[in-house]
């Protein structure tokens, strides 16, 4: 059918066709909305103009086939007796209150009427508990699944706040990386290979990531440390007790691309350790089955950025030139940039990093 509405679409006049594949694209959002999965339920999460015209209880709308949905008796939250009626309270961060509240009050008034419960919430800058009461035992079940599944969906949209690091400033490597970025400036000019000096890293940020976190408040940030603890005594130390300590050695240069005349990060390359490797993709997949991080790759690249068109502050991402990195890469192929022993994580977080000092450390495990 579509494919039939595409070749119709063609025949058309040029704004005729863009309604056209406007209207497909619509239909496809209907048809196949992004499924999300909240505390063992799948929702359907319709965001199209089109559905919300149609449906008046979009975008949060329970998914009812029974290969995605648990019955609502199954439910393993804690709902009270309140006089006539039943009451839960459950914690959420603070950060999520005005998206659950909405503009002028729409959006807790349309929970509280399609859900027929009363949902209080903690006045602004407070912290607190949302507390949901209602007549029936289901009713309340409802809300909370609705709120968690804008919660869910919230998350997605919300830039990351922290990430899992190794961190490469010694100095020893920093030397290494000083050395490279002074003879790329002075051998690569910005009018042939577009490469200046907003490109390099900060000296102080060196680091290997592991994975990206978003740590709305201190709760988050207190599980996150008691995860990375967990992850000390049930992963990494058994693994050292068995190999003893884990080498990290950066030699190479590679690009993220497969073009190295367009390039967007040039980093340096971690000599292949299988134990070291193994570890990492270990305390990675430890947080993601605790929700503290999304699963991108079956296994973590290990990578130190030394230069990435991001670093530019003047212009947004997407507008960010590329720059010709063939040139570097083949020159530093085998440069030997240092090697340091795995001994540290750190949780630190974002745009805390200066000149002269590493991210901020939320919490950090040594060995």
């Amino acid at each position: 059918m579509l494919n039939a509405l595409k070749r119709w679409a063609l025949g058309l006049s040029n704004t005729v066709s863009v309604y056209i594949k406007r209207i497909a694209f619509y239909i496809m959002d209907v048809l196949e909305p992004e499924l999300i999965w909240v505390n063992g339920q799948c929702y359907r999460f319709y965001e199209s103009t089109a559905w919300k015209n149609i449906h008046t209880s979009a975008p949060y709308m329970e998914d009812k086939e029974s290969v995605c949905s648990n019955d609502d008796s199954e439910t393993d939250i804690e709902i009270v007796p309140h006089g006539t009626s039943f009451k839960h309270t459950f914690y959420v961060p603070k950060i999520f209150y005005s998206h659950i509240i909405g503009t002028k009050g729409v959006t807790r008034r349309k929970l509280e009427n399609e859900t027929r419960t009363t949902i209080d919430i903690p006045k602004k800058g407070k912290d607190g508990h949302i507390v949901i009461t209602g007549r029936e035992r289901k009713a309340v079940i409802s809300a909370r699944n609705r709120i968690d599944l804008l919660i869910e969906t919230l998350k997605k949209k919300i830039h990351y706040t922290h990430f899992l690091s190794i961190p490469l400033n010694k100095k020893g490597i920093m030397d290494k990386y000083l050395s490279f970025k002074n003879e790329v400036l002075e051998k690569y000019n910005k009018t042939t290979h577009n490469i200046d000096e907003s490109l390099f890293q900060t000296t102080s940020k060196l680091h290997l990531t592991i994975g990206m976190l978003k740590l709305f408040d201190d709760n988050d940030k207190k599980h996150a440390v008691d995860v990375l603890m967990d992850c000390k005594e049930n992963i990494i130390n058994p693994i050292l007790e068995e190999t003893g300590p884990l080498n990290i050695q950066l030699q190479g240069v590679a690009c993220m691309n497969d073009d190295p005349t367009e390039v967007k990060i040039l980093y340096a390359q971690v000599t292949r350790n299988e134990k070291l490797q193994e570890l990492i993709n270990k305390v990675a997949e430890y947080f993601i089955d605790t929700g503290l991080m999304e699963k991108e790759y079956e296994t973590i690249k290990l990578h130190a950025t030394l230069m990435n068109v991001a670093f530019k502050d003047e212009y947004p991402a997407k507008f960010k030139e590329r720059y010709d990195a063939s040139e570097i890469i083949n020159a530093y192929k085998d440069t030997l940039f240092g090697e340091t022993i795995l001994n540290q994580i750190d949780i630190s977080e974002l745009h805390t990093a200066t000149r002269d000092n590493y991210y901020k450390s939320t919490g950090s495990i040594t060995f």
